[in-house]
């Protein structure tokens, strides 16, 4: 029986497939100047570090929309909603009148985010061409701690807070169509919250729809 190929393996092994592709494709000679995009996108987040320790991966939708001042440059704005939640148990301290007692919860973050971005196209003139991305966003988060055994009402709590997020990371994509692009992107993000440290990584994909001025040489 054939075993399954390392995730560890298969990642670095499609990253350099994706780019044996997008430097030997051929050029349709067309550009995106003068072009705006409306794009929707599935999100995902693999916290990391100390946050990573507190919740599982998380999923959600986004929306986008970019405009190409040159060829190869674009900037733009986005909004997206992730959520994040613990696995079956996380354990914390609570305090009794007697000692102190651990007992399993759960948790889960909501994140709601919206900001601009701008990023640069490598090779423009390929069918895949790979880009570099960078965002600067405002960070609406709800975060839920409920204890799960025993369940008590009094256990429950919720945080609300607006922060920054910062994101910066590389992409790629396709153009399936004329007007119609296909893109993943991989994304280092961090929020900027005092005494705690929230990062994660985003693999995104999501498609493009441009409208306007895309001409030929």
């Amino acid at each position: 029986m054939i075993k399954a190929m390392p995730r560890r393996i298969q990642i670095p092994l499609l990253i350099i497939s994706m780019a044996l592709l997008g430097f030997s494709s051929p050029s349709w000679g067309l550009e995106r100047k003068g072009m705006v995009g409306f794009g929707g996108t599935i999100l995902t987040g693999l916290a990391t570090g100390d946050f990573g320790a507190l919740v599982e991966s998380g999923l959600g939708p986004g929306v986008n929309i970019e405009y190409f001042m040159t060829k190869s440059l674009a900037v733009g704005a986005n909004f997206g909603y992730l959520l994040f939640q613990s696995p079956s148990k996380v354990s914390q301290i609570y305090n009794d009148t007697t000692s102190q007692l651990e007992w399993p919860i759960t948790q889960e973050w909501r994140m709601i985010s919206y900001g601009v971005f701008a990023k640069y196209v490598f090779n423009p003139e390929k069918v895949f061409s790979f880009y570099g991305k960078g965002g600067f966003m405002g960070n609406n988060y709800k975060i839920k701690k409920e204890r799960i055994s025993p369940p008590l009402p009094s256990d429950s709590s919720e945080v609300k807070d607006n922060t920054t997020q910062i994101s910066a990371g590389l992409g790629m994509t396709f153009d399936y169509k004329e007007k119609v692009g296909i893109f993943a992107e991989f994304l280092y993000n961090r929020l900027l919250i005092k005494n705690l440290s929230v990062q994660f990584f985003g693999l995104n994909i999501g498609a493009t729809l441009y409208f306007g001025g895309r001409k030929g040489k």
